[in-house]
């Protein structure tokens, strides 16, 4: 049967699937491959951490931007040129379905289990522990790759008193160190932590000012919020596992306040 191919459809059509435009206009194998380089794309900015990196993230929309053009224009132009098309057995309603639809799971379980898959997790600050690094509404991102916490660092990890919930603190001792708070400083090892100095309006309540020295026994992270007054952290509940850090906090891709938007998180 020859019918003639809709642009209108190829391009509604690229729109929905990359790549299945292709398949409508009359290009299997072409089709196949968009839909593949995409997602290989996706795998490889996954892979070397490009989504956790906010430049790296903006590089990855414009990328995608560019490649629906490219994909649209190219398959209205394979449409336009079939003006007396031979339709094939894969250009029925049914496997456009299909393709859509095995499309469709494929991104679901990247986005999903993006965590493990793509080295990269999205969470919405709710509370003020962290401010003023972290404010109600910020929407960070975190790397899950990173995998050697240090002093200093802002981590994502499960809260020890619900493992369903996540926390964000920061890191204030790691393994076999002592910690103490004295006039409001935190000392570790002996030594004012600078990494975690905090103002003075933030630390004025007593349990800010003075902590009896801790030590963090093996594999464990104590951790601090940078509110201390309005803080629950490690010194209320303890230490948590290296095993229960999510990863770490690198930039805040959303906000109310327009200026923070891309902020790198230290």
């Amino acid at each position: 049967m020859i019918k003639k191919r809709s642009p209108i459809w190829t391009a509604i059509l690229s729109l929905i699937v990359p790549g299945l435009g292709h398949v409508y206009a009359g290009s299997l194998r072409k089709g196949l491959s968009l839909i593949g380089i995409q997602y290989g794309v996706i795998l490889l900015a996954g892979v070397f951490g490009i989504l956790s990196i906010f430049y790296g993230a903006v590089s990855f929309i414009v990328f995608s931007i560019g490649f629906y053009i490219f994909i649209v224009i190219s398959s209205v132009k394979l449409a336009l040129g079939n003006k007396e098309y031979q339709l094939q057995p894969y250009n029925r309603w049914h496997w456009y379905l299909a393709i859509f639809v095995a499309v469709s799971v494929i991104a679901n379980v990247l986005f999903s289990s993006r965590g493990n898959i793509l080295g990269y997790e999205t969470y919405r600050i709710p509370a003020k522990s962290m401010v003023p690094t972290l404010q109600i509404g910020d929407f960070i991102t975190v790397n899950t790759r990173y995998q050697q916490p240090k002093v200093g660092d802002v981590i994502v990890f499960l809260y020890p008193k619900d493992r369903s919930i996540p926390y964000v603190k920061r890191v204030a001792a790691v393994s076999n160190d002592t910690v103490l708070i004295s006039n409001g400083i935190v000392i570790r090892n002996g030594k004012p932590e600078n990494a975690l100095l905090v103002p003075e309006s933030k630390r004025l309540k007593n349990f800010s000012i003075s902590m009896k020295e801790r030590k963090v026994p093996e594999n464990e992270l104590f951790f601090l919020g940078d509110w201390r007054d309005n803080s629950n952290d490690s010194r209320f509940w303890g230490t948590v596992p290296v095993a229960d850090v999510i990863g770490k906090v690198t930039y805040i891709w959303f906000s109310k306040d327009v200026n923070r938007i891309g902020k790198s998180v230290e």
